[in-house]
């Protein structure tokens, strides 16, 4: 059995996912904190990233929260 294709392929899917995903959404999520200001934006960037497009719906609706919820 081909390591690759075991388990009809999910190692191989994962694989790519994060290969596609992980870098598109923690350069995002990095740059977007970074610019707002907010705290380890490069922990940030990486957590989010790693869990792709669910990362940054995540991301987003922290965002739009905290812009919706009045300063202290």
């Amino acid at each position: 059995m081909d390591p690759l294709t075991a388990y009809s392929g999910l190692f191989l899917r994962v694989g790519l996912y994060l290969l596609v995903f992980w870098p598109t959404v923690g350069y995002y999520v990095y740059h977007d904190s970074k610019q707002r200001g907010a705290s380890s934006p490069r922990l940030k960037g990486v957590l989010y990233g790693f869990f792709g497009v669910a990362g940054v719906f995540v991301y987003l609706a922290q965002k739009q929260r905290a812009k919706e919820s009045p300063s202290r």
